[in-house]
């Protein structure tokens, strides 16, 4: 019988569309959702001046356990029992370990929906998970709208950081 479900979240709201499937199965089943945000690891090839790695990942960690309390907050409020890990390393090889590790029954996830050449390029954690996982995967799709708002948010937040990244960039 199905009792703790590993409900994994990257901040974006295409991942929470999970939590709606996910704390409607732990309250028929009287479960236990275990949330995860993974902490993924630094970029390949980009340099860091000494200590600020350290830095980065204190305040990933840091951001990582605020938005996971922020999440079983709101499922808390439904009478639902959630609990919330932290992990570092690689996303879809940290979950499919913390999966087997919290003896989760199920794992439900959503996903960005890459299809086609998006998917070869970039890969897809979703599908590693699937893969690799020993228990059930329940993937959560989004709709041709949610797929739309999401990309249109990513847009906006790249030309954010883009334009915070050229503004820090300037000397006076």
């Amino acid at each position: 019988m199905i009792k703790r479900l590993l409900v994994p979240l990257d901040g974006s709201e295409l991942a929470e569309e999970a939590l709606v499937i996910a704390g409607d199965l732990a309250e028929s089943l009287d479960g236990v959702i275990v949330l995860a945000r993974i902490v993924p690891p630094p970029v390949p090839g980009r340099f860091y001046a000494p200590n600020l790695l350290e830095q980065v990942r204190e305040a990933q960690t840091r951001e990582a356990e605020a938005y996971l309390a922020s999440a079983a907050e709101r499922l808390k409020a439904d009478r639902l029992h959630v609990e919330t890990r932290v992990e570092a390393g690689e996303v879809a090889t940290t979950l499919v370990r913390l999966a087997e590790q919290e003896r989760c029954q199920l794992i439900v996830m959503g996903s960005h929906g890459l299809g086609g050449l998006g998917w070869h390029v970039f890969g897809s954690v979703a599908q590693k998970v699937l893969h690799a996982s020993r228990c059930p995967v329940l993937i959560v799709r989004p709709t041709p709208l949610e797929m739309e708002r999401e990309e249109e948010t990513e847009e906006r937040e790249a030309d954010a950081a883009l334009l915070s990244e050229l503004a820090g960039g300037e000397t006076s």
